[in-house]
């Protein structure tokens, strides 16, 4: 099966989902993210980096760390998939795609901050009479 086909089930199989919203069957999700994964790695560019955040976006739902809302991103993103890889030339426009289904991750943990140092060492501060 073609890079373009692939794209196409994907599409149809997340807007299939919709219809069993609030209940999204975790096998047919782990199905759609693993077709997402392997279509990533044939892909490259920008439909590659959809199609991966793609498949993260999935995985969170499978877990029920997404919130329900945000299926009809996933539907409209997996459609931009679909029109890309049939459609290499007008790609354009994938970059916001990929930035809307970020919005669907869970934050990265922030690095822990530092605790800062005196610029003065204790030893110099003296009370004055």
């Amino acid at each position: 099966m073609d890079v373009a086909a692939r794209a196409q089930l994907i599409d149809a199989e997340a807007t299939a989902l919709v219809a069993t919203l609030p209940a999204l069957p975790p096998a047919r999700l782990a199905a759609l993210e693993a077709e997402a994964q392997a279509l990533a790695a044939a892909l490259d560019g920008a439909a590659a980096a959809v199609a991966t955040a793609l498949a993260a976006v999935i995985a969170e739902y499978r877990a029920g760390r997404a919130a329900l809302e945000g299926w009809g991103v996933v539907a409209a993103a997996a459609h931009a998939l679909a029109r890309a890889a049939a459609a290499p030339a007008s790609a354009g426009g994938l970059a916001a795609v990929v930035f809307e289904l970020e919005t669907l991750l869970p934050p990265r943990a922030a690095a822990p901050a530092r605790t800062a140092s005196p610029d003065v060492p204790l030893t110099a501060l003296v009370r004055r009479p």
